[in-house]
């Protein structure tokens, strides 16, 4: 191997290193602060080991001065995170969905230590973001994204990134997936809930000595509680479908980058 051999492949090998550490740091599961940074830096390094073989032979860093070089290592590193924010979205929206359900039935009190973000969470929401993590290990949503990132040095090679106004534009529309996803998985219980406060509203009125708000509170904890047990089957399903919306907005955004 010839030094200008050698040094592309040491520059090729930092440069794909970076836009892994950005993936790794905002990734679900592996972006978490119970996972040390040291196995994050391990993990991104052993991927750009894996994948150095063929970028070697399909692609070669430009020659570039320090300046720019530095600039391409911040670009790489913005291209990794905003792929990891992409799928975050959806933990955010189901973290949301499960606060509002807890502000609901009445259990925003009730906060919980979240090991893997040192966070305190309201119970529901903790329960809830544990159920997407699991399940996104389980149906294989890990390795869907892996794979998804190994493909973006095909769209988009070393320094061959394309940042416009468009590619900020869609992130920031695909953001608003965090809201509409939290209402919908909240909305449910929130109307059951409504239905219940009316119906106490028109006791309050026929029956007067009845300490409603004693009532209600109870009423709403069980009925909160009846509407999650009959949505339980559905929320796998549910978790699927928020990966699979990820999977095509990655691909989407890779398409506009490259």
């Amino acid at each position: 191997m010839t030094e200008a051999a050698f040094l592309n492949a040491v520059g090729i090998f930092l440069i794909s290193l970076v836009r892994f550490s950005g993936f790794f740091l905002n990734i679900p599961v592996y972006s978490e602060t119970i996972i040390p940074m040291r196995v994050k830096a391990g993990l991104s390094a052993l991927c750009a080991l894996i994948i150095l073989p063929h970028l070697i032979k399909t692609q070669t860093l430009p020659q570039l001065s320090a300046i720019e070089y530095g600039l391409m290592a911040v670009k790489e590193l913005a291209l990794g995170f905003s792929l990891g924010y992409i799928v975050l979205v959806f933990v955010a929206a189901l973290r949301l969905g499960g606060n509002i359900i807890g502000m609901q039935i009445g259990f925003s009190f009730v906060q919980v230590a979240d090991p893997t973000s040192n966070q305190g969470l309201g119970i529901v929401s903790e329960f809830f973001q544990l159920a997407g993590s699991l399940t996104f290990l389980f149906v294989g949503g890990h390795l869907l994204i892996l794979r998804a990132f190994f493909q973006s040095f095909q769209l988009v090679p070393l320094a061959g990134l394309l940042m416009n106004g468009s590619i900020i534009e869609e992130i920031a529309l695909y953001s608003r997936m965090l809201f509409v996803c939290g209402l919908q998985i909240s909305m449910p219980i929130v109307a059951v809930i409504l239905i219940g406060d009316v119906a106490l509203g028109i006791i309050a009125r026929t029956v007067p000595k009845m300490n409603i708000f004693q009532v209600g509170f109870s009423l709403k904890i069980l009925g909160g509680l009846a509407m999650l047990i009959i949505l339980m089957p559905y929320l796998g399903d549910l978790i699927r479908h928020l990966i699979g919306l990820s999977m095509t907005e990655i691909n989407l955004i890779l398409g506009k980058m490259g």
